[in-house]
């Protein structure tokens, strides 16, 4: 892989690392938010009883959400890792490059197509 095409990848990665760190204290804060409750009633406690459900869906919905967002960071930093070490773009099973078509539409791709299909049939 070129350095042109390495560049834009690692700005992609960069980009979406970014974008993620500021959902994820998003969800931080509305979790915090939701937490508190309104001053009336105290800390957490819902107004109606009908309330009681919608806060503990959305809490729960926060931090799965939450949950997947750091597992994709995590995947962010094991690539920009790899683009430090050049080992970037290259398949953990197979050792073969992953086609720059994958890594531009998941640039935080860990393998190649076929050991991708391999890997989630044995989940």
């Amino acid at each position: 892989m070129d350095r042109k095409e390495l560049k834009i990848l690692k700005n992609i990665l960069i980009k979406e690392k970014e974008r993620i760190m500021k959902s994820i204290s998003q969800l931080e804060e509305n979790t915090q938010r939701t937490s508190r409750g309104s001053a009336s009633t105290g800390p957490g406690v819902p107004t109606h009883i009908a309330e009681l459900g919608t806060d503990t869906f959305e809490k729960d919905l926060d931090i799965n959400l939450t949950s997947s967002e750091v597992v994709l960071l995590q995947m962010i930093e094991e690539s920009l890792k790899k683009i430090e070490n050049r080992k970037y773009g290259i398949c953990e099973s197979c050792n073969k490059p992953i086609p720059k078509a994958r890594l531009r539409a998941v640039p935080y791709a860990k393998y190649c197509i076929k050991c991708q299909k391999q890997q989630e049939g044995k989940g």
